[in-house]
């Protein structure tokens, strides 16, 4: 077969091209993931200040004495016939502050639900919502937290409950019943009131990971 120089300077352009794609597709790609983890580490590094979410509720200051944890949401949640159907993918923090001083030594505080012992809560949440398919993406935030009481189930699992505001499609509904519960200073379950949502969270808790826990005694 006769090859002329015209066909191989066509080639060679050719190939340089495709380099020049597949380079431009990595460097985005690459960009989007570090950007992506780089926003991950950003915000878990900053949760001893708190800084809030979207303007919402908690304001940037030096942390005082108390508990402070924030990580990812990562859970698929069911449809109304039971069946896997929606994935969430977002963030979440929390902190208690001005615990009871005899309770101060432990990372995980046993408080009843006597009023006069709570300590201050904060929670907020913000994550997006989209079918298995890719379809009906959407995004939910939890904010407004009001603790009603703590639970410990034991050295490794404890409870909080309480009452939040949490955005859906037509407006922001107040007062829905929370309950978070630690598992291992691992994994954290929210369990949204259904008959406040509409069941729009499934029959599921939405879990999520604990990425940062920390505890300043003073």
């Amino acid at each position: 077969m006769f090859i002329t120089l015209k066909s191989i300077i066509r080639s060679i352009l050719l190939g340089l091209n495709l380099l020049l794609v597949l380079a431009i597709a990595t460097t985005v790609y690459n960009s989007s993931f570090l950007l992506n983890n780089n926003s991950v580490m950003a915000y878990a590094q900053q949760i001893m200040g708190m800084p809030p979410m979207s303007g919402m509720g908690m304001e940037q200051q030096q942390p005082g004495p108390g508990q402070y944890a924030g990580g990812t949401i990562s859970s698929i949640q069911n449809d109304e016939n039971g069946l896997p159907a929606w994935i969430l993918s977002g963030l979440w923090k929390g902190a208690l502050t001005n615990i009871d001083k005899s309770n101060q030594a432990s990372s995980t505080p046993n408080v009843s639900n006597n009023n006069d012992n709570l300590p201050t809560a904060a929670f907020e949440a913000e994550f997006d919502m989209v079918m298995l398919n890719g379809s009906a993406l959407h995004k939910h935030s939890i904010y407004n937290f009001t603790l009603a009481d703590i639970m410990k189930i034991d050295d490794n699992h404890y409870q909080v409950n309480g009452t939040a505001t949490v955005t859906m499609k037509d407006a922001p509904v107040n007062n829905v019943p929370l309950s978070i519960k630690s598992m291992n200073n691992n994994v954290i379950s929210i369990w949204v009131d259904p008959t406040k949502t509409n069941n729009h969270f499934g029959d599921t808790p939405i879990f999520g990971v604990i990425q940062q826990n920390i505890v300043i005694k003073k």
